[in-house]
């Protein structure tokens, strides 16, 4: 069941996340701090923050407007737990961000993402979901790690 996060889950986003290996141990504190800002301020600036949960947290997006652009959205986070990918959860959760999206008029969703061969399963998803790759900056992340940046039109 897709739903909005409560703060109740925001523990169990950062262990997910961890787990995914989107975020290392160490960056764990950064995704808290991230996700009490959601709760503390960012919904109310158009943030969103959405779960898949069944009995337990299962997968989790999340997406924000792009400041000084025309209904213009980034996908700032999206990860499924690892015994629970291949089952189409984060497809799931991709489209159900698409059709909120469209429902409310936007144009683009673009997602950012890392260039190295630990990423290439995460952008052949993102082909997969009808994502084409827009840019690439070269040594962004760091040396040797480029950014990808993949986009998609939502309204026709």
């Amino acid at each position: 069941m897709i739903r909005p996060s409560t703060p109740e889950d925001a523990a169990h986003i950062v262990e997910l996340v961890v787990a995914a290996e989107m975020f290392t141990a160490d960056d764990a504190p950064f995704v808290e701090e991230m996700m009490a800002g959601y709760f503390a301020l960012d919904q109310a600036q158009g943030h969103r923050c959405l779960v898949d949960a069944d009995s337990d947290l299962v997968g989790v997006a999340y997406y924000q407007p792009k400041i000084a652009a025309d209904r213009v959205w980034d996908l700032s986070m999206i990860a499924v737990r690892p015994d629970r990918q291949g089952q189409g959860r984060g497809s799931t959760l991709i489209r159900h961000i698409e059709d909120d999206l469209r429902e409310r008029g936007q144009r683009l969703l673009l997602v950012d993402t890392s260039g190295t061969p630990q990423y290439d399963r995460t952008r052949g998803f993102y082909r997969r979901c009808g994502y084409d790759e827009e840019a690439r900056i070269r040594d962004y992340w760091q040396a040797g790690d480029d950014l990808v940046v993949y986009r998609k039109a939502l309204a026709s």
